[in-house]
């Protein structure tokens, strides 16, 4: 059996999940991606899929259930489970009704507690979990509370997190980043100066740096990926079209 580490991917369909999934892959990494979105599932596994090493699996990680089956199917799949790359959230502009701050908190939150609590006992001796903030957690913007309060959370979970596994070698640490270089963004900002912005591969190599062992001595950081963003900038709030 392969010892190349066994990573679970949550929320791996996106432009920065599939610039991770490459990297890690070319690694030699062993790796389930999993998302709800099946058409991109599967054109993932038409790119980078090979039994035993990149597999995907459609799981909704925002329920208890569906973190669970995620990382059952990781472990029956590949023998064990080395780790977690928790790429799931959920951005939203304007003034929000209650219910709204509830979703936002289910995903972008507790969607991370869940996952989380279904690889822990999994890990034994070790292991990488990495996750995804903003920073709009510290600094927050007008009508962006909702989704900065739900970061805020995670940000704040993942320290405690981190005291409470770092004894047993598990490293829990967090990548803070701006909006990324992407299609979507480009098409939802046309006038933004994205030179500004990061891109999906300048993350996936902060990912990569996460879960191996140059990371070795770090535990409970949150780590800025933010390129030459500034709160000043076209890409600090919601589209223009979203404007409330």
């Amino acid at each position: 059996m392969s010892e190349s580490p066994v990573l679970l991917l949550t929320g791996a369909t996106g432009p920065v999940g599939e610039a991770v999934a490459a990297l890690l892959a070319k690694r030699g990494d062993r790796l389930l991606l999993t998302g709800r979105n099946t058409d991109r599932l599967a054109q993932l596994e038409r790119t980078y899929g090979t039994p035993g090493q990149v597999e995907t699996f459609a799981a909704d990680v925002t329920t208890a259930e569906g973190a669970t089956a995620a990382a059952d199917q990781a472990e029956h799949r590949f023998g064990r489970l080395d780790g977690l790359i928790h790429m799931i959230g959920s951005f939203q502009a304007g003034p929000s009704p209650i219910i709204d701050h509830g979703r936002l908190l289910a995903v972008n939150f507790l969607s991370a507690v869940h996952a989380t609590h279904a690889v822990l006992p999994r890990l034994g001796n070790g292991g990488r979990l990495v996750y995804f903030g903003s920073p709009l957690a510290q600094e927050p913007l007008a009508f962006l509370g909702g989704y900065a309060a739900a970061k805020a959370a995670l940000l704040a979970w993942v320290r405690a997190l981190s005291h409470e596994v770092k004894d047993r070698g598990v490293h829990a640490n967090a990548i803070v980043m701006t909006m990324a270089d992407t299609p979507e963004a480009r098409r939802d900002r046309p006038h933004a100066d994205f030179g500004q912005a990061v891109t999906p591969d300048q993350v996936a190599r902060v990912v990569a740096f996460l879960t191996g062992e140059a990371s070795d001595g770090v535990y409970g950081a949150l780590v800025p990926v933010m390129g030459k963003f500034g709160f000043s900038s076209a890409l600090a709030g919601p589209p223009p079209g979203k404007r409330p």
